[in-house]
């Protein structure tokens, strides 16, 4: 450990020794560029106008023939920057962080004004929660790349930012899985770049299906992103409890930018540039590399408990004149895990001290885009895309005789080749429309073969063994309609089609936004949901009347109805209330006949071998409250609170808690910045209290547990016991130093700063011949040095 210590010490000291210069006479300015263009047709707006508020003397220019725009001479700090277009409504980008490091690229979409086409002035609106997706009415909103690290308990991980929102929990601080309005993590689906793609995290699925342990996105290549909580727009499929819209940046096409962080979490080289002078065409990519692998390379630390990964990022932008813009665009992570045999059995507490493992995941998406105007009121955008993911994981676990047996052999090869395409139509000042197809060829090799009973190796059988491949298809149309000036209807349909058991679904979505005042609205919202289960649950095997059967193949898909109001009340530019109660009805959810056993908790289980119905429904019931101070005169907060009741019934007919009921969920983030000297050295310091129930659990039958020496809950009554409520605390502190030509910044975040203990799951204890439930201690620290230049 003294190895390792020494080596991350002697890394930060030669970075900070290198970005030390000389005392600077007269201030650093940057430059602030970016394109202006129409949000419902992504025409360029040539002529938009552009100014940095406040500025002395007042700064501004007026976007080229291309919409694109440039401001010198920009003083470092936050900025708020107006956009303006006669014909359009007038923005306002607030707090925009100008550094020495990197030059600000900005790309504002500004909307059709009805009222100034009437000839009336309208008042710039300050755009700082409101969605990416204009089609969304409910349940939705943008993040940015630096409320990951600004956040208190980001980590730079979307995940764990959006834990802070209202309706959203966590289930331990060692897993990203997120918990949306009381549904089941697998309910989340993950796009980027407009392609649904696996879970995007190291080590995904581990402990929870749709978790893991660190996320593949690099804050150096994330633009800002959407999250939605209830009531999707039609475009996103497949997909009950939320949807990440994460969009990667363009690089900056005229100035190469590098960005190298050294930390706890990972070693990060960034490069981004122009591809070819002149052309506007550009690149921007990340790669990263596990402190702990590396040290583990080097033998700096024990290796007994390996733990490695490594991702690549990276997007290729690249307009022409007459045949649109391409962009090529890619993410990828290779995770490694292993685990020595513990050989001396006096050490041996639970059943898994027993086990020995490795575990290879390898996990990519990648595609190719093309955007192209088709007239002066619509645009097509074309994806080609492939994405997989390699889970491979081997376990044995010792008798007492200290012989190896099977435990777990699992091997997981899937992937999917898409090509979707969306026509975007303009109607007119009051009337967009998006229509789009996407096929998907699904192509699977899944080998999986376990113990049905942990500690009873006798039952170790294949449970799944299939390869092939079947075909996906989705369908959607979505309008936006401004009935009035005040009045705004979202309505759509999104229809899917599932190959492999010829199922299809037919999901209707609608939104109706009402401004009854200048600074107020009330939205409905409604969304039908279907979402298919994970392959392996599909294919499991079994034997009936001597033939091999597939009992869950003719699977209906999984279906919800969400229902939403809001009221928002935009108290003033910079302070927010929003009250969110909502219904959800979940049905034709699979289950075990007979048992209270519904998909509706499913958490994880490798070697899931059981027969499945569509038999349960369900119930989420609740409000969500969020009272937001935006990033104003250097401070914010963010003040979250959800009330909650899930419950579900299964085959044996009784309403019961669900397991992610957690009754309620609060939060309080915060932060402070103080910026020092003429050229703008910023410390800020950022915290976050949450406070949440406990997860719902099961009944131990402790006589049944003795006797066969490992967990038997008691099943009759699922889920009639809860876990201790979780208070803890997160912390981030960053400073930042500007200096000619580079920035450089430190940070510090920790979660659970305070050393809370939280629950891992319940374990039958061969010593004292209890069941235990194992609680830990876990501070999950990340200290990183950053330079940009």
């Amino acid at each position: 450990m003294k190895r390792a210590i020494f080596l991350i010490l002697t890394i930060f000291i030669q970075l900070f020794i290198y970005i030390q210069p000389e005392a600077l006479s007269q201030p650093i300015t940057q430059t602030i560029k970016g394109t202006v263009f129409d949000v419902k047709t992504n025409d360029p707006l040539p002529g938009a106008s552009v100014m940095i508020l406040e500025s002395i003397p007042l700064l501004g220019t007026i976007a080229d023939t291309d919409g694109n725009f440039s401001i010198q001479n920009a003083r470092l700090g936050r900025q708020s920057i107006q956009f303006s277009y006669i014909g359009y409504e007038p923005v306002i980008i607030p707090e925009v962080l100008v550094t020495s490091g990197k030059e600000v690229v900005l790309n504002i979409g500004l909307e059709p004004s009805l009222t100034e086409l009437e000839g009336i002035v309208v008042t710039p609106k300050v755009r700082k929660d409101q969605p990416l997706n204009s089609h969304a009415s409910v349940s939705a909103r943008s993040f940015s790349v630096e409320e990951t690290r600004r956040y208190a308990g980001g980590i730079d991980d979307p995940a764990r930012l959006v834990s802070a929102f209202a309706g959203v929990s966590v289930g331990n601080v060692q897993e990203n899985a997120i918990i949306v309005r009381g549904n089941s993590p697998k309910g989340v689906s993950w796009r980027l770049e407009g392609v649904e793609i696996p879970a995007p995290h190291h080590f995904v699925s581990g402990n929870v299906a749709g978790g893991g342990m660190v996320t593949l996105f690099s804050s150096q290549m994330l633009a800002n992103s959407d999250f939605h909580t209830s009531a999707f727009p039609a475009e996103y499929g497949n997909a009950l409890a939320g949807v990440f819209d994460m969009n990667l940046r363009n690089g900056n096409f005229d100035k190469r930018e590098y960005t190298i962080q050294a930390g706890t979490m990972g070693l990060d080289f960034s490069s981004e540039g122009p591809l070819s002078a002149g052309s506007n065409a550009s690149y921007v990519f990340n790669y990263r590399y596990s402190t702990l692998g590396l040290l583990a390379d080097l033998k700096a630390i024990p290796d007994e408990q390996v733990i490695k990964y490594q991702d690549l990022s990276y997007k290729f932008n690249m307009p022409t004149k007459r045949a649109g813009t391409f962009s090529l665009w890619g993410i990828g992570g290779l995770d490694l895990s292993t685990q020595e045999f513990e050989t001396d059995s006096t050490q041996w507490e639970i059943d898994w001290d027993r086990v020995g493992y490795d575990w290879n995941i390898a996990m990519g998406a990648a595609g190719l885009s093309h955007r192209i105007y088709t007239g002066d009121r619509a645009f097509v955008h074309t994806t080609f895309a492939v994405t997989g993911l390699k889970n491979k994981m081997e376990a044995d676990r010792q008798d007492n005789q200290l012989v190896l047996r099977p435990y777990l052999m699992a091997y997981d090869y899937s992937g999917k080749i898409s090509l979707g395409t969306a026509f975007n139509y303009t109607f007119g000042s009051r009337h967009s429309n998006q229509t789009g197809v996407t096929y998907k060829r699904l192509i699977y090799d899944l080998d999986i073969n376990s113990t049905t009973i942990e500690n009873r190796p006798e039952t170790y059988q294949n449970i799944s063994n299939q390869q092939g491949a079947s075909d996906v298809l989705e369908v959607y149309t979505q309008s936006t309609v401004d009935l009035s000036q005040t009045v705004t209807l979202n309505a759509g349909v999104n229809t899917g089609y599932f190959g492999l058991n010829e199922k299809y679904s037919v999901d209707p979505r609608v939104g109706l936004k009402w401004d009854f005042s200048e600074n107020q609205a009330l939205s409905l919202g409604y969304g039908k949901h279907s979402q298919m289960e994970d392959l392996k649950i599909y294919f499991v095997t079994k034997q009936i009347d001597g033939k091999t059967e597939h009992p869950n193949k003719d699977l209906e898909l999984s279906k919800a109805h969400h229902f939403v109001l809001a009221y928002d009340w935009q108290v003033n530019q910079n302070l927010r209330l929003k009250i969110e109660p909502y219904i959800q009805l979940l049905y034709d959810i699979p289950g075990i006949a007979d048992s209270s056993f519904s998909m509706i908790n499913y958490k994880q289980d490798w070697a899931f071998d059981d027969a499945l119905e569509n038999n349960s429904i369900g119930r989420n019931i609740g409000i969500d409250v969020t009272f937001e101070r935006f990033l104003n005169n250097n401070y914010y907060f963010l003040v979250t609170g959800s009330l909650i009741s899930s419950r579900y019934k299964a085959d044996d007919g009784i309403w019961r808690d669900t397991r992610y009921n957690k009754t309620f969920v609060g939060n309080v983030l915060a932060g402070k910045e103080f910026f020092f000297g003429e050229n703008g050295r910023v410390l800020g310091i950022n915290g976050r209290v949450n406070f949440v129930g406990g997860e719902r659990v099961s009944p131990i039958m402790e006589a049944e547990s003795r006797e066969e020496e490992r967990v038997i809950f008691d099943e009759d009554r699922a889920f009639r016991n809860q876990l201790s409520s979780m208070l803890y605390a997160d912390l981030s502190v960053t400073y930042r130093i500007n200096r000619a030509g580079h920035s450089s910044v430190w940070a510090l975040q920790v979660k659970n700063i305070l050393g809370r203990e939280m629950p891992e799951g319940y374990n039958y204890n061969y010593k004292t011949e209890k069941v235990q439930l194992d609680k830990s201690v876990i501070v999950i620290p990340s200290l990183s040095y950053k330079i940009e230049f």
